[in-house]
């Protein structure tokens, strides 16, 4: 662009010029500064370079032309630069590579490297159709300079019982409005239920049994006895003992007990079930650190005050909480939705920017799955408003959440499962400052929070949160169990939690 500078005036005048406006940023002058003799005139070239995120659309601007003998006699051109939208989608699995025997769920991540919001749609596609896919977002509107994290689980037609490792190549598709489709290849490895190895030592165990079978049969043992046959006895007591598979060998009836005796204590210790937390943890391995404050939310009638099970020792103060029994399907705490709340003692989780947390709630929501608003779980109060909620979306979502200001990890449409007993986790990881909802142990949703952090020193609340210095949210339902950990948990120690009461 050229602005023209003409000298009108009777004596020599130096000139400077500069741009005004958001274009500043984006504009080289060339030269800034000129020197005319009184009638001349000269040309400046202004040469604008807008960036990938400087937003389509217009963007107005003004050229401030400044006479150095007389500043006050100041011209401003206006004009209006125009950025063309255009759109630059791209999309990746992660991993590219998933192993399986039965499901696996690769990240679908999609980034918005264009200056509009692009709106598309996901499609996935397995080589032979050997393939079948959930795909649980399957719109996508993604604002510029913005990335989309979306869960697709891919489950093979058929198990692969034995055999080698099947290779099923497959793609997600994007469908944008106005330009050409982008894809993502991926891989599913599919694994044999039960590997090579051991089908051969099951065949060698069944050859093996097979001939000591036909040794004892053909050896048949004989054994002789000096013991003289006596008097039959009428009417002897029989026991009938029937060992589960599960159970573990009894011990043996003292001599003080009778064969009925025996037969009970056994039977008692066979139909006795390990409980659920022992079984998680031995059957898996794996190590979650302990909570840095753990309420049950069921000690029971008045219900003033919930011990903190963790060693931090923060007890909950509970006011117009009502108590329930097992009866409900677990001993646990009622709110209404109007003032009943749960305040600690302390603040207890730390929100300053970097820092991750995790906050795990057993919940039984009353309200019905539409048009009810916001219902807060567990929040902290800040400076008028909470940090972060775990909470139930009812107005057109019906869907649980974990959210900070400014961003809102959503599970699907309908995930919310009012009138029965749901698991809920929200994570917070500082280093990506990604927040994920969890319920039942399975990640529903997960986004990046790009707004402020808000650091608080309030008090961690269950039952409501906080917004514009006011009580807001309240939680209409029952609560068994709160945990808060200060560390992001991974998915497989969310369903260790997930499976303790």
């Amino acid at each position: 662009m050229a602005l023209r500078v003409r000298n009108t005036g009777d004596i020599v005048e130096e000139y400077h010029v500069d741009v005004v406006g958001d274009p500043a940023l984006w504009c080289v002058i060339e030269p800034s500064s000129v020197r005319l003799y009184p009638g001349t005139t000269t040309t400046v070239q202004l040469t604008f370079s807008p960036p990938r995120n400087s937003g389509a659309g217009p963007h107005p601007f003004g050229v401030r032309v400044t006479p150095v003998e007389t500043p006050d006699a100041v011209m401003v051109p206006e004009g209006n630069l125009t950025v063309t939208p255009f759109v630059d989608i791209r999309a990746e699995l992660l991993p590219p590579t998933v192993r399986g025997w039965r499901r696996a769920k690769p990240k679908l991540v999609v980034d918005n490297y264009g200056n509009t919001t692009a709106t598309a749609a996901v499609l996935a596609n397995g080589s032979g159709n050997r393939l079948d896919f959930d795909i649980r977002t399957p719109s996508l509107q993604i604002p510029p300079g913005r990335a989309h994290f979306s869960v697709l689980r891919v489950r093979p037609e058929r198990t692969l019982w034995l055999g080698q490792k099947v290779t099923h190549p497959f793609s997600t598709t994007l469908q944008l409005s106005g330009t050409e489709p982008v894809s993502a290849s991926g891989t599913y490895l599919q694994s044999a239920l039960l590997p090579r190895w051991m089908a051969r030592l099951l065949a060698l165990l069944l050859a093996l049994l097979g001939v000591f079978a036909g040794l004892w049969l053909a050896i048949n043992p004989s054994v002789a006895s000096d013991i003289q046959a006596g008097p039959a006895v009428s009417a002897a007591p029989t026991v009938s003992l029937s060992a589960s598979p599960s159970a573990s060998p009894s011990p043996s009836a003292s001599p003080s007990q009778s064969p009925t005796q025996a037969a009970t204590s056994a039977q008692a210790i066979v139909i006795a079930p390990p409980t659920t937390a022992s079984v998680a943890a031995s059957s898996t391995g794996i190590t979650v650190p302990a909570p840095i404050a753990f309420w049950r939310m069921n000690d029971g009638p008045p219900g003033t005050v919930a011990k903190d099970l963790s060693a931090g020792n923060h007890p909950m103060s509970l006011t117009n909480v009502g108590y329930c029994s097992q009866s409900e399907g677990y001993n646990c705490d009622l709110f209404g939705n109007s003032n009943a709340v749960g305040s600690s003692n302390a603040n207890i989780v730390n929100t300053s920017p970097g820092s991750s947390f995790t906050i795990t709630a057993n919940v039984d929501l009353f309200t019905p799955a539409s048009g009810t608003g916001f219902e807060t779980m567990v929040s902290q109060d800040g400076s008028g408003t909470s940090a972060f909620y775990l909470q139930y979306i009812g107005t057109g979502c019906d869907c649980w959440a974990f959210s900070r200001p400014g961003a809102q990890a959503r599970g699907p449409a309908n995930s919310g499962s009012p009138n029965h007993w749901v698991g809920l986790a929200g994570v917070y990881d500082g280093p990506s400052n990604t927040l994920t909802i969890y319920v039942n142990g399975v990640a529903e949703g997960s986004i990046v929070d790009d707004s402020a952090v808000v650091t608080t020193t309030g008090s961690l609340i269950v039952g409501r949160a906080q917004s514009n210095n006011a009580a807001s949210d309240w939680f209409s339902g029952a609560m068994n169990s709160v945990r808060v950990f200060d560390v992001a948990l991974d998915p497989a120690q969310i369903k260790v939690v997930d499976s303790e009461p």
